[in-house]
């Protein structure tokens, strides 16, 4: 067993460059590796065992209250220790895993196995930043940090899992507790298990869920104040580090904030690094600029171009598992180019789901009066002729927001909390007979209406809010944040994201967080005072690729190459002539299926690495062209 816990461990070395090592006893055996950020010295070694050797410990992510929390436990045991796992290791034994968890403010995935009792506590963080794969292996139970180091230590064939594939086509990401190959699976955030070694008996519970509801009663000035009081609490937390630390820079409101707070509270120069494009209506450096001259920030600039796509059989098998948020290509080139300056970035992510940034909760605001004014046969009737329009010619402002309403018009507003970015309205012309036969009734909307039914909250708005910040943010944006950053041993932390500012913007009346109809009203407030205005009010782009016009142009002959090739077509998931007709229309510009294409490039890329071999990490996208990536 040591033997398969240490090639599943060093399966996982870019999440850990810096250390690893290795514990068992005669029921479990834990392994571990490390990125040092706090204690570099061997004392943070793990895994780490107590003082009595009894528990032991193995844990990915950051505490930022860890010093707090040690002042505390200080008044009953002796540290041995300057960072933040002995922290969790003694909470875990001062107070249980239950008074664990509710006090830490921190990303994190942990596992601690009691050798006395022969069971396994594990636990995953509020919002899921941290990702927690778990399996049965016959009677025992196992776990890992990726699907990919899992699978090894497993040992046997993947098979993929049907229903995890239809969520994946229609998601474009696999949601917990899915995984998406059979027989694994992911704790979903705010989720702790235990396992029991002797019955062999496994629970899992939420320990955690955050309430919209009641509102509390509070001025625009007052509310302004604590969200910049709490912003720069969270970014003071976030700079603990004993590694050089410093940003992500898109330019946009988010980055910019928390860049501007980082230089104050760090009192000197810090390192930001941004990205742009060779087309200037698709650069945002100009705003990045001017946030790094305002603060003295060195930043260092980096530019993406369309054939870092062809990195893509790296970037997917660093996932373990198809994701395919466009951003996936960006953000691994990002990384990259910050590892150079930074061991620990600071990044803006959560700051639209925690402020409201999106247009879903904003709809939400006023379709119940669409609604009520126009019978639904015709608000049906009207969300379809918009949608085969928009389908037909892209578009952004105002026929983007009639588009939107008239879909989420279309039905309640539960059933309008759904994400069409792939394959929901094709599910049944372009699904193989065999996969639909597979899922049988179920359908991964059911996984978005019951967390839509859990929301607590005052109205409609507060559902949708609830509902970004449970599925599509964990999901998708932190999977991918975390992902492409540990590929090269980076840290991301995302100061929206602490537990005082989720909770704290919960409960925000309405009127206060999308005062007038506008996106993230409250925090752009906050910016104002720290950001110029040229990089608030503007249109948001972030770090994203024009993924349509590179699938017609610069990467048509890969997608080609790659999804009309027996291989593909062999796997009986999608219709040939379905995949044919996509390609064909895509290419002419009849319509825009670059979402669609883009979430079937990725998903066969992820098969050829992780299923049968014939595309390795290392490999270029272009062997595909030759027919290597087909053999």
């Amino acid at each position: 067993m040591a033997d398969r816990v240490r090639a599943a461990r060093d399966a996982m070395i870019n999440r850990g460059p810096d250390d690893a090592g290795l514990w068992q006893d005669a029921s479990a055996c834990l392994g571990a590796r490390r990125l040092a950020v706090l204690d570099l010295s061997p004392a943070g070694h793990m895994p780490m065992t107590s003082a009595d050797g009894r528990y032991v410990i193995v844990f990915n992510g950051a505490i930022y209250n860890y010093i707090e929390l040690r002042e505390e436990l200080s008044r009953h045991v002796e540290f041995h220790s300057t960072g933040d796992t002995e922290v969790i290791l003694t909470g875990f034994r001062v107070w249980g895993g239950t008074g664990l968890v509710d006090r830490l403010d921190g990303m994190f995935a942990f596992a601690i196995w009691d050798s006395h009792t022969r069971l396994l506590f594990a636990a995953r963080d509020r919002l899921g930043e941290k990702p927690f794969f778990h399996t049965r292996v016959g009677d025992a139970f196992a776990f890992a940090s990726t699907l990919t180091a899992l699978v090894r230590l497993r040992g046997d064939t993947p098979r993929v899992e049907a229903r995890a594939l239809d969520a994946y086509l229609t998601y474009q990401a696999v949601p917990a507790p899915f995984a998406i190959l059979d027989g694994y699976s992911q704790l979903a955030p705010a989720h702790a298990l235990q396992f029991d070694a002797d019955r062999g008996d496994l629970r899992v519970d939420r320990y955690w869920d955050v309430a919209y509801a009641p509102k509390r009663r509070i001025s625009e000035g007052d509310a302004i104040e604590a969200i910049d009081s709490l912003a720069r609490k969270s970014v003071r937390h976030r700079l603990r580090s004993d590694v050089p630390t410093g940003t992500l820079l898109s330019g946009g409101v988010d980055s910019s904030l928390i860049t501007a707070l980082a230089s104050q509270e760090c009192g000197s120069p810090i390192d930001a690094v941004t990205m742009g494009y060779a087309l200037p209506d698709e650069d945002e450096r100009p705003f990045a600029r001017m946030v790094a001259a305002r603060y003295d920030t060195r930043l260092h600039e980096t530019v993406l171009a369309a054939g870092v796509v062809k990195d893509l059989p790296a970037i997917v098998s660093q996932y373990g598992q198809p994701l395919a948020d466009v951003s996936i290509v960006p953000n691994y080139a990002l990384a990259e180019a910050a590892r150079r300056f930074m061991t620990v970035a600071l990044v803006g992510d959560g700051a639209d789901e925690t402020f409201g940034g999106y247009a879903r909760p904003m709809i939400e605001r006023v379709a119940p009066l669409y609604r009520s004014l126009l019978p639904l046969p015709v608000r049906r009737r009207l969300a379809t002729l918009i949608a085969d329009e928009a389908g037909r010619r892209s578009g952004s402002g105002v026929r983007r927001a009639l588009a939107l309403l008239a879909r989420a018009g279309a039905g309640s507003a539960r059933d309008a909390f759904v994400y069409d970015r792939g394959f929901r309205f094709l599910r049944d012309a372009v699904y193989s007979d065999s996969l639909r036969q597979s899922i049988g009734g179920w359908c991964p909307d059911m996984l978005y209406q019951a967390t839509w039914d859990r929301a607590v909250g005052s109205d409609d708005v507060d559902r949708a809010l609830y509902g970004d910040l449970m599925t599509y943010l964990p999901d998708q944006l932190l999977a991918k944040a975390d992902v492409s950053a540990m590929a090269f041993g980076l840290e991301t932390r995302s100061p929206f994201l602490s537990r005082e500012i989720v909770e704290f913007t919960a409960t925000l009346p309405t009127s206060l967080r999308l005062h007038r109809f506008h996106t993230k009203y409250l925090l752009k407030r906050v910016a104002e005072r720290y950001v110029p205005r040229q990089a608030i009010h503007r249109r948001k782009r972030g770090f994203v690729i024009p993924a349509s016009r590179w699938l017609r142009e610069d990467l048509a002959r890969h997608v080609t190459a790659t999804l009309d090739t027996p291989r593909f077509l062999d796997r009986g998931w999608i219709r040939p002539e379905a995949v044919r007709t996509l390609l064909r229309e895509h290419r002419d510009g009849t319509r825009d299926w670059g979402s669609q294409i883009w979430t079937l490039l990725v998903l066969e890329v992820w098969a050829r690495v992780a299923i049968d071999g014939s595309l390795a990490p290392t490999d270029s996208l272009d062997v595909v062209l030759d027919g290597a990536g087909a053999r």
